[in-house]
């Protein structure tokens, strides 16, 4: 295969990586406006959303398995288009039930194209022999950025959620179908002596655990660090979300050399680098109750557990027991608990001890990370 093949379906994967970003951050956008159409508390509302990561883990399974079947080169596309139907779907739930089930079924779409799209995106990476795959998250990063925006400027001009989701949906549909064409065309039998079901073995099962420890970091700065942030600020009555904008700000970066960086230091050194970085920057936020201070650590943590997950699913495409998709499934269905127990956990510990406290978690988990990191093959 022509490596010019190879550089267009980087582009057509990268594309689906934003357009998926776009999507998300466009449901996430409009919480508010859902909260207050069905007169919902906070407590319900917490219901409600909890809904989208269970969608999310149930689906793991069945998306490797699908992916396989199907390949990733039309389920990708395909998945991302009833990605955006489901989102215009919530928009036109007349009841709490009905929208709580369009919501499971947003999440349990959204983690079928996240499998299918890593797993492209490392067919990709192995056809241009070098690590590509953080890039593609950051692209998701950028494109969740533009969502948000898209979000805001529907708002202020007073856009129904309905028609922000159209807007979503037309062009997302024709951008999706046109990636089709230029995204790779692999020979089937080139995984033929792999088991399609099989236990993960010790390799998956380490970078599953590194998974999960990534993910509780980053369920905890995404639900807790803006809360922590205005506590130390002098001004109690001033809200501000530059600590976790911090965090956000240099988790993209961190994708975007992310790379480069895998590349020239390996597997391992960059996961030790990058639990350094998690325990380091949050050992400063925690220890100190000067602003600047916490948004420094809070911006070193966003560059520690930027390429976690990209170099998770590298190890986990490489796998000798499983064929990729079905290998990024079991990793990403130990790793996504993290998700979902991360931010209630902090919760308690908060509740019992205190939130600086319940954070200290955090550095606890990127010395597991370091722990276990030595145990990963360099590659």
């Amino acid at each position: 295969m022509r490596a010019v093949n190879a550089v267009h379906a980087r582009y057509a994967v990268s594309l689906l990586f934003f357009l998926c970003g776009v999507v998300f951050t466009s449901w996430a956008s409009r919480i508010p406006e859902f909260k207050e159409q069905f007169h919902l508390n906070e407590a319900e509302l917490g219901g409600v959303l909890f809904m989208l990561p269970m969608g999310s883990l149930i689906a793991l399974p069945f998306a490797g398995w699908a992916v396989d079947r199907v390949g990733s080169r039309r389920m990708g596309p395909l998945s991302l288009v009833l990605y955006a139907v489901a989102l215009y779907a919530l928009s036109l739930s007349p009841t709490v039930f009905t929208l709580s089930a369009a919501l499971f079924a947003f999440g349990f779409i959204g983690n079928t194209v996240n499998i299918a799209i890593n797993t492209h995106g490392l067919d990709v990476q192995h056809l241009m022999n070098k690590p590509i795959l953080a890039s593609f998250h950051a692209l998701w990063s950028v494109g969740a950025l533009c969502g948000a925006l898209l979000g805001g400027w529907t708002l202020r001009n007073n856009y129904s959620t309905g028609a922000h989701y159209l807007m979503v949906l037309i062009p997302l549909t024709l951008l999706s179908v046109a990636s089709y064409f230029f995204m790779l065309r692999i020979d089937d039998e080139q995984h033929e002596s792999k088991k399609l079901f099989a236990l993960p073995d010790k390799a998956l099962m380490l970078i599953g655990v590194i998974c999960l420890c990534s993910t509780l970091c980053e369920g905890a700065m995404a639900d807790w660090s803006a809360l922590y942030y205005q506590s130390v600020l002098e001004n109690v009555t001033v809200k501000s979300t530059t600590g976790f904008t911090a965090y956000a700000f240099t988790m993209s970066i961190g994708r975007f050399t992310g790379d480069k960086l895998i590349h020239w230091m390996g597997y391992r050194k960059v996961l030790m680098m990058d639990a350094l970085l998690i325990a380091g920057g949050m050992g400063l936020a925690l220890a100190s109750s000067l602003p600047v201070l916490v948004i420094i650590g809070f911006a070193l943590v966003g560059y520690g557990v930027s390429t976690v997950i990209p170099i998770a699913y590298m190890v986990a495409g490489r796998s000798k027991t499983m064929r990729p998709s079905v290998a990024l499934a079991a990793v990403s269905t130990v790793g996504f608990t993290g998700f979902l127990i991360g931010p209630p956990v902090i919760g308690f510990i908060a509740h019992e001890i205190g939130l600086r406290s319940a954070l200290a978690l955090v550095v606890v988990l990127a010395i597991g990370v370091f722990a276990l990191s030595w145990r990963v093959k360099q590659v």
